[in-house]
């Protein structure tokens, strides 16, 4: 970020705003003023150093009112002395440009006008225009860091990403505790404002125009989600900016893809964002998605069957034939010697639940435990079948069984696909 730009977000913070107009339009620059920095723009050609001195000056002192002729200037004009000193004068220009944008937009307490501010547009489509909406982006643009991020947003995607990639480093280094000089410098916490920029700035542009930072190539807005401040925010609707705070992470939510954002989600969403519409399909999002880990998998299959019980009956059956590897359980045989291994699939957790589910026993269609644990289909790790043949005749056992209890015959032990008409739950178990 510029010296400038930095100087002008303070400035911009550092008293109320009074009597500025809310109407953009008021922004216009008279013709007179570029009249003024074009004269001004001639003069930085001269042959005589102190005028090109003094018309520098005179432009800075210009500002925004010059920003126009400098953008101009500094990619047209013929005069490489021309364009340089342009070039130079840019920033603060630009700084000057925005607060008064900034200005007019806080002046616009009833949102009646449209503002040309960064990231706006996108946000008023996600987030909405009301006060809820408004005032968290008046929080986040506090942040002379999240202005620039918003910024990025109109450029091309390769900048945008390395933007956001670059923001996510910076925020993760402050919730890190950090040895300087012999000092250790406890993590700092992050502001929602800040959490909810960065989440939305990822709703807006796609994961893989994001690079990845090879050391720290897991850190993405999943590894903010579990901050204080966020958590306060969608536990408590008291909390300042929690409705809007939550649009964004409802539409964030529903637009992840990207392996490494599934493979840091099952926990969160299991736990903090079960609330979200969002939450059922991004789970069984990461339940499905071809390199996700087998354990976040079953991980997320079970915080799902908790959180929607015996309507998640189709989609289980569709799990029959996936054979990704969840866990592996240990199974002690005697003293002195090594434990036996078996591995627990996704088909394995699916068949175990459905089983809970119908009110049958795990151990009646050949299922292992270790010794010590109760039968249970949603605790991952305490089960296992002891060999595949034990797994196939488990499948075959449960198809006969759902054969019996609708009184028709199953074409193969092979589950309906997930999209199947008929049944929309598990059939009622005979006594």
């Amino acid at each position: 970020m510029s010296r400038a730009m930095a100087l002008v977000m303070c400035g911009l913070w550092a008293a109320p705003l009074f009597g500025g107009s809310p109407d953009p339009k008021d922004l216009a620059i008279p013709p007179g003023e570029l009249s003024k920095a074009r004269d001004l723009i001639r003069r930085l050609g001269s042959e005589v150093y102190r005028e090109r001195e003094e018309a520098q000056v005179e432009l800075a002192k210009m500002g925004r009112m010059a920003r126009p002729v400098l953008l101009e200037a500094a990619s047209t004009d013929p005069d490489p002395e021309v364009r340089f000193r342009s070039s130079r004068l840019l920033p603060k220009a630009g700084a000057d440009d925005l607060k008064a944008r900034l200005d007019t937009f806080l002046a616009d307490t009833e949102s009646k006008y449209e503002h040309n501010l960064p990231g706006l547009k996108q946000f008023r489509k996600i987030v909405g225009s009301d006060k809820l909406a408004r005032d968290l982006f008046v929080d986040i643009i506090k942040s002379p860091h999240n202005v620039e991020l918003l910024q990025m947003l109109d450029k091309s995607s390769v900048e945008v990403g390395r933007a956001i990639s670059d923001r996510r480093m910076g925020m993760y280094s402050l919730i890190q505790a950090r040895n300087v000089g012999g000092r250790i410098q406890p993590a700092q916490p992050i502001p929602l404002q800040d959490i909810a920029c960065l989440i939305f700035a990822e709703t807006v542009i796609p994961t893989k125009e994001i690079p990845r930072n090879n050391m720290w190539s897991y850190v993405t807005g999943a590894q903010f989600i579990t901050q204080q401040s966020s958590t306060s925010a969608i536990n408590n609707n008291a909390t300042l900016h929690s409705e809007a705070y939550k649009r964004i992470l409802g539409q964030w939510m529903e637009s992840r893809e990207d392996v490494t954002d599934l493979n840091q989600l099952a926990y969160p969403v299991g736990q903090f964002l079960r609330g979200f519409k969002e939450s059922v399909p991004l789970l069984r999002r990461i339940v499905t998605t071809e390199g996700v880990q087998g354990y976040i998998k079953g991980q997320a299959l079970t915080y799902l069957v908790q959180q929607r019980k015996k309507e998640e009956y189709d989609f289980l059956r569709s799990l029959l034939t996936n054979d990704a590897l969840v866990t592996t359980v240990f199974f002690g045989i005697a003293p002195n010697q090594a434990p036996m291994q078996h591995q627990c699939l996704l088909r394995d957790v699916a068949l175990a639940t459905l089983i809970d589910q119908t009110g049958q026993k795990m151990v009646d269609y050949g299922f292992s435990f270790p010794q010590g644990h109760i039968p249970n289909g949603q605790i991952l790790g305490t089960y296992a079948f002891p060999t595949e043949e034990a797994r196939a005749a488990a499948m075959v056992k449960f198809a006969f069984w759902r054969m019996k209890q609708s009184g028709k015959e199953p074409a193969s032990a092979t589950p309906a696909p997930k999209d199947a008409p008929g049944e929309a739950g598990p059939p009622p178990t005979k006594k």
